[in-house]
């Protein structure tokens, strides 16, 4: 777990709380070590990061597992760690000797780095978010023509759009958020940004994708789609919809 951070110095998010900066690292795991990655993640190395936390050098963690694998070396987990602003961010602070001590092992005994892959990771920005509780999420990677269009359409559009469907409890979404990407950009980037859409359940996660409404009304999206220009600002749409189910958080 602790090339999580490493690369912070030299390059510069589904987030789990209202924090600004999150660094994402999208790991493969072979299947015939997921036990023992979880294992020792969720209850070793996340005891390092709740050590972090608590002395304020982060504002969250979380390890989210990919709903299916598209190929057989994508990456299949997702860290997030999320910090208040990027001046929060100290390296130090969190890999002290004194929160490695917080695990009770060797950290070479606990290592998971020698069987795993990092795919690739990202510093993300949070521009917006509906608070609220969520074990899965769809992040809905984007490379829009108008980073700023998409961005502003999203927080005066679509922000309000699902808001009110989270508080009215009409579409099963829990939460919904957006970031943008500060590291790394360019033509090769894989996604500039990317919303994610909260719930509780895969039946309404399947619902939700599938557009279909929880009760016998007219489409709820025909009005909010009449009113985008997302045709303009992305016009072939997301580079993929992917589901993350939640492993742990704190």
């Amino acid at each position: 777990m602790k090339k999580v951070i490493l690369l912070f110095a030299s390059l510069f998010i589904v987030c789990i709380s209202y924090a600004q900066v999150s660094y994402l690292q999208y790991r493969h795991v072979p299947s015939d070590k997921e036990q023992e990655f979880l294992e020792k993640e969720t209850q070793y190395w996340s005891k390092v990061a709740k050590a972090a936390i608590d002395k304020g050098a982060m504002s969250g963690w979380a390890l989210w597992r990919k709903v299916s694998v598209t190929a057989p070396d994508a990456p299949n987990y997702v860290f997030v760690n999320s910090f208040a602003s990027i001046d929060k961010i100290d390296q130090g602070a969190i890999w002290s000797e004194e929160n490695l001590k917080k695990m009770g092992v060797s950290p070479d005994m606990v290592e998971t780095n020698s069987f795993t892959t990092v795919s690739f990771d990202y510093w993300m920005q949070l521009e917006d978010t509906v608070q609220g509780d969520y074990k899965y999420a769809v992040v809905n990677y984007a490379k829009p023509n108008s980073l700023s269009g998409f961005i502003e359409e999203n927080k005066t559009l679509w922000k309000p759009f699902h808001q009110s469907n989270i508080t009215g409890k009409t579409m099963g979404m829990t939460s919904w958020g957006l970031m943008s990407v500060i590291y790394p950009k360019g033509n090769l980037a894989k996604f500039s940004c990317f919303t994610w859409d909260g719930f509780n359940s895969m039946t309404d996660v399947m619902k939700f994708m599938s557009y279909q409404s929880p009760t016998d009304s007219p489409s709820p999206w025909a009005d909010i789609v009449s009113k985008s220009k997302m045709g303009e600002i992305m016009p072939d749409g997301f580079e993929y919809s992917i589901v993350y189910e939640l492993v742990m958080r704190m």
